[in-house]
């Protein structure tokens, strides 16, 4: 075999084991990629319904009831996911308040270049905060 030859088929073997630990790798870093997005973001931006199902999914992760046990405290894990709720709900109510109120106090004291930058922060806010609505 000349040199060439040799390096050609160098060169295309190197490039299939490239591509073959690419392919082996790559859905690997995506799949801990999206798998770390949701452990951060807990959850936040779930709708109650799915923070109900995952609230109780984890205690009975923890617990690891029996079916009979199970069937009790399913009713114990639902009254808490609604109280949940409602905390978030009121909760993001006082925090917005208090968010309107630091705009307020801030706006004779910054530039209307500032003003603006807070307000688009607020409003992204408004869309993320459940319980918030619009003012």
């Amino acid at each position: 075999m000349n040199s060439e030859r040799k390096k050609a088929v160098l060169t295309l073997t190197g490039t299939l084991i490239i591509g073959v630990l690419l392919g082996m790798l790559v859905p690997g870093l995506f799949h801990k990629v999206k798998e770390r997005e949701h452990r951060g973001r807990g959850d936040r931006g779930m709708e109650p319904e799915h923070k109900k199902e995952w609230f109780t999914g984890t205690i009975y992760k923890i617990i690891q009831p029996d079916s009979d046990q199970a069937k009790r405290i399913r009713p114990v894990t639902e009254w808490a996911s609604r109280q949940i709720d409602s905390l978030e709900v009121s909760s993001n109510l006082g925090l917005a308040a208090v968010l309107d109120s630091v705009k307020k106090q801030l706006k004779p004291m910054i530039t209307e270049e500032q003003f603006k930058r807070l307000d688009e922060f607020d409003s992204k806010a408004k869309g993320q905060w459940r319980g918030r609505g619009r003012h």
